[in-house]
């Protein structure tokens, strides 16, 4: 009996803190939920096609605590656009596993938007990515089938054959109307 109650506890407590390290954080990232630069990268596979803006989420297939929500979002922020300026608007996600199926990525992407491109890549571009994008992800020690990552969304400008990450929206709930702000302004420079 003794066993029981304290492992009820001990499960009340891990979803407690769980629950506490997700929710206090939002509290304090009111108003720097973007960050605003201008760096320019060269890497290949981003902005392969004749969008001039993209927007770029790092996760993997499946995830449901952390990507889903966020592909959600930015479905809606993409469904909110004109048709005009989904022409040129994309978004890309970048799987960070290593799928059995190298489709799945594309398939997950798809689900939330049939214009959004899911893309799986080997282990070198990978680490070429996140390193640019200063995106960390490793293996979660509580479950050896999920991923622990950051979850930022890039916006990346295109102009004149140069890619410049513009803006990192790293807290969420995302501000989809200062999203649709900033794509609107880039796409007017």
């Amino acid at each position: 009996m003794r066993k029981k109650i304290y492992a009820a506890v001990m499960i009340l407590l891990v979803i407690t803190v769980s629950i506490l390290i997700m929710i206090v954080p939002t509290f304090f990232t009111k108003g720097f939920s973007r960050t605003s630069l201008q760096k320019e990268f060269k890497l290949p596979l981003v902005l392969n096609d004749d969008k001039d803006i993209k927007l770029l989420f790092f996760g993997y297939s499946g995830c449901a605590d952390i990507c889903t929500p966020r592909m959600q979002d930015i479905s809606t922020l993409y469904k909110s656009l004109n048709s005009e300026t989904t022409k040129r608007v994309g978004l890309e996600f970048l799987d960070i596993s290593t799928p059995d199926d190298e489709t799945l990525p594309n398939r997950f992407a798809n689900f939330f938007n049939e214009d959004f491109k899911g893309i799986y890549l080997d282990k070198n571009t990978l680490r070429d990515y996140t390193k640019v994008f200063s995106v960390y992800f490793s293996k979660s020690l509580m479950d050896k089938t999920e991923y622990d990552h950051t979850a930022n969304l890039y916006l990346i400008k295109r102009s004149k054959n140069k890619k410049e990450i513009r803006y990192i929206y790293n807290s969420y709930p995302y501000n989809l109307h200062q999203i649709k702000l900033d794509i609107e302004e880039l796409l007017h420079e």
